[in-house]
C-alpha cells in the first residue's frame, strides 16, 4: 500500500507542528494531496493540524492559530500510532516526483507548500468542500445554519500583515493590509448601487480600534464563528464578498463561488469561470456601472426571496 501525506509545515513532529503558515496556506497542500489520493486510489495519512506558534500570542490576536479544534478524521485516514510508524519508516517521494509512486511499494507521496494556490485543483471545489464538511468538528458548523442572503461580507486581514502605503499595495505588494478607506468606500458603493442599506458583516483579526472607520458606518458589524475554518466557511456563504489579499479570502471565494470585489493587484488568481455568470473584479476606487447593475439585481432578487 502506498500513501499520501500533506506535510503542513517544515517542523512536523507527527502530533504537533512548530510554527508554519496559516490555515489558508496549509489547506492548499491538504487539498492537492486529497485529490491525488482520490485519483490514484491511495490512502491518506491524517495531517498534523495542531500547531504551536508564538506570533499570534505576541501580537495579541484573537485566534491563536492552534488548529487542533477544526477537524477530525472521519474518512479513515491513517492516524495515531500507525501514522507515526508510517512516517518514521517509509520512504518519501516529493510532490514534484509523485508519478514515481506507480513504481514503488510502501512509499509516501509528500505534499508541501502553497505555490500555485488553486492551479492544480481549480475545478475540484465541490469535492474539496464536501471533504471539508465531512471532517469538520461539530463546533465549527454553526455558520452553515445562518441565512446570509441579502447581506455582504467583508474580510479585513490585519494581524501579521504589513502596514505599507496604498501605492505599494496597488502595485501588487502582497501580505499587506489594505487601506481601511477602501473598505469604507466599497460599503458606500455597494449600497449606492443596491439602492438600500445592505447589512455588512466584517470578519477580521484586527482590533475594534483598527476597524473603527468601517464599524462606524450604520449597519456594519463584526462577525465571527469562533474559529478560522468557521469564518472561512461563513464568508463563503454570502452572495457578495469584499476580500482581503490573503489566502483566507481566496478559500472563501473558492468554496463559495460568490461575487467578489478585490483590491487592485490583490486578487492573485481568477477562481470563477465565465459559465458561473458572476463577477470577480479588482478596483482601488469606484465600481464600474456594469458591476453596479449586477449588484442591484443581486439584492433585488435576494429581497424577493
Amino acid at each position: 500500500m502506498n500513501y499520501v501525506y500533506p506535510k503542513l509545515s517544515e517542523y512536523d513532529l507527527g502530533f504537533v507542528r512548530l510554527g508554519g503558515a496559516g490555515l489558508g496556506n496549509i489547506l492548499f497542500a491538504w487539498a492537492r494531496a486529497a485529490v491525488f489520493a482520490r485519483d490514484n486510489g491511495l490512502r491518506m495519512i491524517w495531517p498534523t493540524w495542531p500547531s504551536i506558534k508564538l506570533g499570534p500570542w505576541l501580537r495579541g490576536e484573537r485566534d491563536k492559530r492552534f488548529y487542533g479544534d477544526l477537524f477530525y478524521n472521519a474518512g479513515g485516514a491513517v492516524g495515531g500510532i500507525q501514522k507515526l510508524y508510517k512516517l518514521a519508516t517509509l520512504s518519501r517521494i516529493p510532490e514534484n516526483a509523485k508519478e514515481r509512486i506507480r513504481m514503488e511499494d510502501e512509499s509516501i507521496v509528500e505534499f508541501c507548500g502553497f505555490e500555485g494556490c488553486f492551479e492544480d485543483i481549480l475545478h475540484e471545489y465541490d469535492y474539496i468542500r464536501e471533504l471539508l464538511l465531512q471532517n469538520l468538528k461539530e463546533k465549527n458548523k454553526a455558520c452553515l445554519a445562518e441565512d446570509c442572503q441579502g447581506k455582504a461580507a467583508f474580510h479585513v486581514r490585519l494581524g501579521d500583515f504589513s502596514r505599507v502605503s496604498e501605492e505599494e499595495v496597488r502595485n501588487g505588494r502582497h501580505d499587506s493590509a489594505l487601506p481601511m478607506e477602501w473598505y469604507v468606500r466599497q460599503v458606500k458603493e455597494i449600497r449606492r448601487y443596491a439602492e438600500r442599506d445592505i447589512p455588512v458583516c466584517v470578519f477580521s483579526d484586527g482590533s475594534d480600534e483598527e476597524l473603527a472607520p468601517l464599524l462606524a458606518l450604520p449597519g456594519v458589524k463584526r462577525k465571527t464563528y469562533g474559529t478560522s475554518i468557521g469564518d472561512i466557511l461563513g464568508l463563503s456563504r454570502f452572495p457578495l464578498l469584499v476580500a482581503s489579499g490573503s489566502s483566507f479570502s481566496m478559500w472563501a471565494r473558492y468554496l463559495g463561488r460568490a461575487n467578489c470585489i478585490c483590491y487592485t493587484n490583490q486578487k492573485k488568481q481568477a477562481i470563477l469561470t465565465p459559465e458561473e455568470g458572476k463577477f470577480e473584479i479588482e478596483t482601488d476606487g469606484l465600481l464600474a456601472p456594469e458591476i453596479g447593475e449586477q449588484i442591484r439585481l443581486l439584492y433585488e432578487e435576494a429581497e424577493r426571496k
